[in-house]
């Protein structure tokens, strides 16, 4: 008898069906022996069959073609990824107490670890399989918590997540969100959020900013924390231009905290750009917007008379799926061969990817190519993602989905 495998996941050998629990829990069983690592995702491609009227969202119990347990997690009919896996200990039901359980060790890391309430009442609560429940992403912002529903297993389970968020966040709103793809591949919508202020603001650090609830993602880019207040560490004096500027967090850091000369800010988004006037009215910061295209405001600052000494560049998730992964790099790379052109030589260009498909390999690689293209040379800086409130799982990489490179350009 064996007490399990190499990675600790037991079983016994001569008979692994007696180490499937016999709880009436539905079996999903895979074409190969065992996943290559503990990867949450199990894609359709690797399952051999599925129960009979199996319901979308349905608690499962993954088996190797060996019949070895793996691990338990949530079904999902319509899409490619068939089952997200929340634990590997198969006796483990994914119940309330389970959820529970999980929601309650992420506040703690953010709240007792991380001590974010300290500096900022806004930070990601959970994220996804960064936290043991893909598929589910939570921010908080001040008495407002945000839960964002990838899957339609949490969807199913709205009310109950909602209960525990209130236990972990009393005298707080909840309410929920979904993005248009995942909404659409899962098979469920989520109603716009009724009653409640359509807005709210929260500090990060001295800043102040205004959130809309009905923004883009879960309404403010948190993940940028700790690259705001690095760019903003080196720009005293500067001129800075902030491009995607977004709801314009950079442009502010760069103005109030980092003392810049000058700020202009480029954002396409009409809303977006409204919404920065105001943030930056609320920090008092004298910021020049801009509603224009950022690739055309970039090309027409070559041969600027007084380049700009830093840039921002922060467009957003350009590869939404595969099939748009070579359009997006192109973007990457066209977008910073402009910024690398229009900066000053010797000044600083701080460039992120939120696109979770293009590795760090894969966009230094573009920043290589950029280079390359517009004749300059860069002193890399640093190399950055997400703040700690987005932990990484090791065995999903592509949960280090944000990239940030700070570089010097010569």
């Amino acid at each position: 008898m064996s007490t399990g495998d190499e990675r600790g996941r037991p079983w016994i050998d001569d008979d692994p069906a007696a180490m499937i629990p016999d709880d009436g829990t539905p079996v999903v069983h895979l074409r190969t022996s065992r996943p290559e690592h503990y990867h949450p995702l199990i894609y359709r491609r690797q399952v051999a069959d599925f129960p009979n009227r199996l319901a979308h969202g349905a608690e499962v119990l993954v088996v190797s073609s060996q019949g070895h347990p793996l691990g338990r997690g949530f079904f999902h009919g319509r899409s490619q990824i068939a089952v997200r896996l929340l634990t590997w200990d198969v006796t483990e039901r994914l119940d309330e107490e389970f959820l529970r359980q999980k929601l309650s060790a992420a506040v703690s890391l953010r709240r007792d670890l991380l001590r974010l309430d300290r500096t900022s009442n806004a930070w990601r609560a959970v994220h996804a399989e960064g936290d043991g429940l893909s598929g589910l992403i939570v921010d908080r912002y001040d008495e407002l918590v945000v839960a964002q529903l990838y899957s339609r297993a949490f969807y199913e389970r709205r009310e109950t997540i909602r209960k525990i968020l209130l236990e972990l966040f009393p005298e707080s709103r909840v309410i929920f969100s979904a993005d248009t793809t995942s909404s659409r591949h899962e098979g469920f919508d989520v109603p716009e959020p009724e009653g409640g202020p359509e807005e709210i603001e929260i500090n990060e650090g001295k800043m102040r900013f205004l959130v809309s609830t009905r923004g883009h993602k879960t309404g403010f880019f948190l993940d940028q924390r700790e690259n705001r207040k690095l760019f903003a560490s080196m720009v005293r004096g500067r001129k800075v231009l902030d491009v995607c500027c977004y709801t314009g967090a950079f442009a502010i850091a760069a103005r109030t905290l980092g003392k810049a000369r000058r700020v202009v800010a480029v954002d396409l988004d009409e809303k977006a750009i409204a919404q920065a006037k105001r943030n930056a009215q609320l920090n008092r910061a004298s910021i020049e917007f801009v509603h224009q295209d950022g690739f055309e405001y970039l090309r027409n600052q070559r041969h600027a008379a007084e380049p700009f000494d830093a840039i921002v560049v922060d467009p957003p998730k350009w590869a939404t799926s595969r099939d748009r992964l070579e359009q997006a790099e192109r973007r990457y790379v066209d977008i910073n061969t402009y910024a690398f052109r229009a900066v000053a030589r010797g000044g600083l260009v701080l460039t992120c990817s939120c696109s979770g498909l293009v590795s760090e390999e894969k966009f230094l690689r573009n920043l290589r190519h950029s280079a390359e293209l517009a004749g300059r040379n860069l002193e890399i800086l640093h190399i950055g993602g997400a703040g700690a409130d987005h932990p990484v799982s090791i065995h999903c990489p592509e949960s280090r989905y944000l990239k940030a490179v700070l570089a010097r350009v010569v």
